[in-house]
C-alpha cells in the first residue's frame, strides 16, 4: 500500500465501525454537516434518492447540475463515508478533492466507507491524493468504469498497474495525466488482464511514437474481442506513430469508434496510411478534428470512403476545410455513405463560405440521405450563409438537428422560417421542411426567434404538421390550382377537411396554448377569425371547428361555381345512368316472366 494511503485497518480513535451503526438512526444531519445543502444531499444518500444515482465530492461551491457535497472544516466525513458505504443505489462517485486527515473529522472512516460500498459502478478522480487513498484498496466487484483526470507520477502509475490486475473494467479513461513514456508503458501493459474492456480513452497526454508502439504491441498480442472505442485525442502522435498504431488497430475486429482529434503532427501521409492499410471497415465513428493538415489528406479520406460502409459519425472540426474541399467531401459522402452517415461535424472551419454551404445540397438533397445531425458552430453565419444553408436543406427529409452560430440579422432567420414553412402557395407549404426539429445556437444569449421555434416544435408531430401549416397560412384556397383534376378532386377536398376537423376535436388540453401541439397553434389561428364577443360563451374547440366548417363550405362553393357545367353534366349523367339501369332491370324482369309463362304453357 502507498505510504500516503490511509490505513484502513486502524479506524480513527473513538470511531469504531460499530459506532456509526449504533447511532445511525438517531444522528441529526444538521449536527454533522456544515450547511443545509450538504445535509440535504446526505439525506438523499441515506434514503437512496440521489439525482441520477451519482454523488460529487469537492471543496468549493461551484455550480453543479447533480448532487454534490462541498466539504469544509465543519463536515463530519466519517458519517458521509458511512452512508456511502451503506448505499445500495449509488452508481457513480466523483472525487474532486481529498480531506486532510489531520484537519477533518472522520477522514479515515470516509475512506473506509468508500471501501465498503458495493454498488458503485463508476469512479472518477480529479485529485491524485484521492486516487492514492481509494484505488489501492478497492473492494467492489461491480466497478466497471474508471476515470483518472489529474496529474500522476511514476509511483501512482505503478499502483494503478497493480490495481488493474484485480479489476474487470469496461471503460478506462486517462486524461491530463502528464504521463512520461515509462509510466504510460507501465499502465498500458497492465491492461492485458482487462479482457472485458470496451472503451479505452487516453486524452491530453504526451503519447508519441514510443507510446503508439507500446499500445499497438498490446493490441496485437491482446487481440481484444470486446474493444469498441479507442480514443487517443490531443496527444503528440505523428505520422510515424500513426503508422505504428495501424497493426494494433487492425486487430480490433469489433472496433466501432476511432478518435484521433487534436493530433496536430499528423499529415496527409499518415492519414493516407491509415485509410489504405488499416482494417477498420466496421467503424461507426471517426473523429479527425483539429488536425490542421487534414485538408491535404482529404482526397485520401474521400478515396477511402468505400471502405467505411458502416460509418455513422464523422468529425472534421477545425480542419481548415474550404469550399472546394467541402464540395469534394459532400460528393464523396453522397456517393458512398449517404444511406449510413447520421452525424457530420464541420464546426470551426471559417474558410467555408456561402458557396461551400450551398454545395452541401449534393448530400442533403440526395434521396438516400440519412443525415440526422449537422454541426456548424464556431462559424460566422452571415445572412448569405444562412440563406445558402436553407437552400441546401430544401427537399431534405432526414435532418433533425442543426447546430450553428446565430445569424447576423433577422434576414438570416427569415431564410430558416421560409424553409420550415413556405407560405407562397399551398403546394410550397405542403413541400416545406417538416423534419427539422432543433436549431441550436452555440453560445450564451443566442436564442432561436419564436417565429422559427414554433415551426420546429410543430415538426415534432409528423402526422399532421403539413395539414396544420396549410390551415394556419391559407384561410382561402385558390381552387383554380386543382381544376385539372375536375370533379375527381372534390371527394379528396372533403376528406381532407373531415380529417383535419376530426383530429382537432380529439386534441387534449395539455399545454399553455391550450391544446397539444401542433394543433395548439392552429386553434389560436382559427380563433383569430372568430367573433371575439362569442369566445367566452363557447368552447374554443367548437369555435375552431366552426371556422373549419366555414372554410370547407367556402372551398366547395368556389369549386362548384368555377365549373357549373361539369357539376350539372355530372348530375345529369348520373341521373341518366340511374334511369338506364332501371329500364334495364325492368326489361330483364319482363323477359324472365315471359319465359316462365311459355314454359308453363308447354306443360
Amino acid at each position: 500500500m502507498l505510504s500516503r494511503a490511509i490505513s484502513l485497518q486502524q479506524p480513527e480513535k473513538g470511531r469504531q465501525s460499530c459506532y456509526y451503526d449504533k447511532h445511525a438512526q438517531d444522528v441529526k444531519l444538521s449536527e454533522i454537516t456544515s450547511n443545509s445543502e450538504n445535509a440535504t444531499v446526505i439525506r438523499k444518500l441515506r434514503t437512496n434518492d440521489l439525482k441520477e444515482k451519482q454523488l460529487i465530492i469537492k471543496d468549493d461551491d461551484r455550480f453543479e447540475l447533480n448532487d454534490y457535497i462541498s466539504i469544509n472544516q465543519d463536515d463530519d466525513l466519517g458519517w458521509l463515508g458511512y452512508f456511502i458505504g451503506k448505499s445500495e443505489t449509488l452508481q457513480k462517485l466523483t472525487l474532486c478533492c481529498w480531506p486532510d486527515e489531520k484537519e477533518r473529522v472522520g477522514a479515515a472512516a470516509f475512506a473506509e466507507g468508500i471501501y465498503r460500498n458495493q454498488s458503485i459502478q463508476r469512479l472518477e478522480f480529479y485529485s491524485p491524493v484521492a486516487f492514492q487513498n481509494v484505488i489501492s484498496c478497492r473492494n467492489n466487484s461491480n466497478l466497471t468504469d474508471l476515470s483518472l483526470c489529474c496529474n500522476i507520477g511514476g509511483e501512482v502509475a505503478q499502483s494503478l498497474a497493480l490495481a488493474l490486475g484485480g479489476m474487470s473494467l469496461k471503460l478506462f479513461h486517462l486524461e491530463h495525466n502528464s504521463l512520461d513514456s515509462d509510466s504510460f508503458d507501465t499502465i498500458i501493459k497492465a491492461l492485458i488482464s482487462q479482457k472485458q474492456l470496451e472503451r479505452l480513452h487516453v486524452m491530453f497526454n504526451a503519447i508519441d511514437r514510443r507510446g503508439c508502439e507500446t499500445l499497438s504491441d498490446l493490441l496485437v498480442s491482446w487481440r481484444p474481442q470486446n474493444l469498441r472505442e479507442l480514443v487517443l485525442g490531443h496527444n503528440h502522435i505523428n505520422d510515424e506513430g500513426l503508422r505504428r498504431l495501424i497493426p494494433g488497430i487492425s486487430e480490433c475486429c469489433n472496433l466501432r469508434w476511432l478518435g484521433l482529434t487534436g493530433n496536430e503532427f499528423v499529415t496527409s501521409a499518415g492519414l493516407r496510411s491509415l485509410f489504405e492499410e488499416a482494417v477498420i471497415c466496421n467503424l461507426n465513428g471517426l473523429s479527425l478534428g483539429h488536425i490542421l493538415n487534414i485538408t491535404e489528406g482529404l482526397d485520401h479520406l474521400v478515396w477511402g470512403l468505400p471502405n467505411f460502409q458502416a460509418l455513422q459519425y464523422l468529425e472534421l472540426e477545425d480542419a481548415d476545410i474550404d469550399d472546394e474541399e467541402l464540395q469534394t467531401l459532400s460528393t464523396g459522402i453522397a456517393t458512398y455513405l449517404s444511406s449510413d452517415l447520421r452525424e457530420l461535424d464541420l464546426s470551426d472551419n471559417p474558410l467555408i463560405t456561402a458557396d461551400g454551404l450551398r454545395s452541401l445540397s449534393t448530400l442533403l438533397q440526395s434521396e438516400s440521405c440519412c443525415l440526422e445531425v449537422l454541426r456548424l458552430h464556431y462559424m460566422d453565419i452571415t445572412d448569405e450563409k444562412a440563406s445558402a444553408l436553407a437552400d441546401a436543406l430544401v427537399g431534405n427529409t432526414s435532418l433533425e438537428k442543426l447546430v450553428i452560430n446565430e445569424p447576423t440579422s433577422s434576414s438570416g432567420w427569415s431564410a430558416f422560417s421560409r424553409l420550415l414553412c413556405n407560405t407562397s402557395t399551398i403546394s410550397n407549404t405542403h413541400c416545406s421542411n417538416h423534419t427539422l426539429t432543433q436549431i441550436h445556437c452555440h453560445g450564451y444569449g443566442e436564442e432561436v426567434p419564436r417565429s422559427v421555434e414554433r415551426y420546429l416544435e410543430m415538426n415534432k408531430y409528423q402526422e399532421h404538421v403539413a395539414t396544420t401549416k396549410i390551415l394556419m397560412h391559407h384561410p382561402v384556397f385558390n381552387m383554380e390550382t386543382f381544376f385539372q383534376w375536375k370533379l375527381k378532386f372534390l371527394p379528396v377536398l372533403l376528406a381532407w377537411f373531415h380529417e383535419a376537423m376530426s383530429v382537432l376535436i380529439l386534441e387534449e388540453v395539455t399545454d399553455g396554448v391550450g391544446y397539444r401541439l401542433p394543433f395548439g397553434y392552429l386553434v389560436g389561428e382559427l380563433l383569430s377569425e372568430c367573433d371575439t364577443s362569442k369566445l367566452e360563451s363557447l368552447d374554443h374547440v367548437s369555435q375552431a371547428c366552426d371556422v373549419l366548417l366555414t372554410r370547407k363550405l367556402s372551398s366547395v362553393y368556389q369549386f362548384v361555381r368555377a365549373m357549373p357545367l361539369l357539376v350539372v353534366d355530372g348530375y345529369c349523367s348520373q341521373d341518366l345512368t340511374r334511369g338506364s339501369r332501371k329500364r334495364k332491370r325492368i326489361l330483364q324482369q319482363s323477359g324472365k316472366m315471359s319465359n316462365g309463362r311459355k314454359r308453363s304453357c308447354s306443360f
